[in-house]
């Protein structure tokens, strides 16, 4: 492109130097009227001061929010159950961000998702947050429904997470795409000797899982309490450590209460060099419940799940995940999971994953699944967390 454009620049320097000398030499008539035009011109322009005094107010108030629309669809075979073969939309997700004032920043999100006992398309409020942007103290403050800190996979959406589907315990213990909740959400950067990440968040409302979850929303005054510690490490130029401790206290089904605490790492390496076609990432989490039926009886159970993916190529991606999970309202009920990732990602608008996974329950049949999943977006979305 350089070099068309200096051809460019030397051909018309030859053409002006050849010209005739009737161009050469202008008639004076039309110099001066060519100069009583641009005189015209930038008389009726407006200063630049007073351009910048009118558009200041006037692009505050015409803030647009930023839209976007994101699709997923799947494509399923299962070994067990009256249909084998499936293909359906998933869930389609709108997402509504904007600043509201320098001091605040709102988020919404509706979901029209698939049932997956009635097959029809439901449509639910899943965020709808107002976030505080200039507490002193690294303080930060969000009210509205949202997805709690327990862990790092719970506080996703579906189409964020590599794999197709959430691991057992967050579909066991909550729901199948995690909890929600409605309420406050407080965080804090704590400053430490050691100068390296680490943020407090607390959180209080009401639950919103289903009545068979550990947690279920409860009576009037029966609050949900949730706490996380992230810890955040440099281990060098390539790579992370991520430790975090979670812990929930909140009502359940059978009228009591039911605690819940959870441990995630997650270590990350993406070299400085040929970052774009390398990485790796590892991620764990443990999550123990002791649930109440009454003041004699009690359900002590717990579950997890550890994966890792790693990066081929630019685009192509492999994972392996392992899950292995209770229930929280019958201790003799467990099922373990294998699963095998291959995830094509051509931009971050579009991503094909293709998963293998085989259940192993000691309440049903064992089951294997292959699903292919495709994401689908427009319009400018947030950024993922790390």
């Amino acid at each position: 492109m350089t070099l068309l454009r200096c051809i460019g620049s030397m051909l018309l320097l030859i053409y002006w130097f050849d010209g005739t000398a009737a161009t050469a030499q202008t008639d004076s008539t039309a110099v001066a009227d060519s100069l009583f035009s641009l005189q015209l011109e930038r008389s009726l322009q407006p200063e630049p001061s007073s351009i910048q005094q009118q558009s200041a107010p006037r692009s505050f108030l015409s803030v647009n929010p930023d839209i976007s629309a994101i699709g997923d669809f799947r494509s399923a075979y299962t070994s067990i159950g009256t249909r084998p073969i499936d293909m359906y939309l998933n869930e389609l997700e709108i997402q509504i961000a904007s600043v509201v004032d320098p001091y605040a920043r709102a988020e919404f999100i509706v979901s029209f998702g698939r049932d997956p006992e009635s097959r029809e398309l439901g449509i639910e409020l899943e965020v709808a947050t107002l976030t505080s942007l200039s507490l002193p103290y690294q303080l930060q403050l969000t009210l509205g429904k949202f997805k709690p800190v327990i862990g790092k996979v719970n506080v996703l959406h579906p189409h964020y997470f590599s794999f197709v589907d959430f691991p057992k315990v967050i579909n066991n213990y909550f729901e199948s795409e995690g909890m929600f909740m409605e309420g406050a959400s407080a965080s804090w950067l704590l400053p430490n000797p050691y100068d390296f990440y680490q943020e407090l968040t607390v959180e209080v409302g009401r639950a919103g899982s289903e009545p068979n979850a550990a947690v279920a929303p409860g009576e009037d005054g029966q609050l949900l309490y949730v706490g996380h510690l992230k810890n955040f490490l440099d281990l060098g130029p390539n790579s992370t450590l991520e430790f975090g401790l979670s812990g929930v206290h909140g009502p359940n089904r059978f009228g009591s209460s039911t605690l819940l605490a959870g441990v995630d790492l997650t270590f990350k390496w993406k070299p400085l060099r040929h970052n774009v076609y390398r990485s790796f990432s590892w991620q764990s989490e443990v999550l123990y419940a002791n649930m109440r039926l009454s003041d004699a009886e009690v359900i002590r159970t717990y579950g997890g799940f550890s994966f890792i993916e790693y990066q081929l190529e630019r685009r192509w991606f492999v994972g392996a995940r392992y899950d292995y999970s209770g229930f929280p309202d019958d201790p003799a009920r467990k099922e373990q999971a294998a699963s095998l990732l291959l995830r094509f990602q051509p931009t971050e608008f579009q991503i094909l994953a293709l998963q293998y996974q085989y259940s192993k329950r000691n309440y049903d049949r064992n089951m294997s699944q292959v699903v292919l999943r495709v994401i689908f977006g427009i319009g400018s979305h947030a950024a993922h967390q790390y």
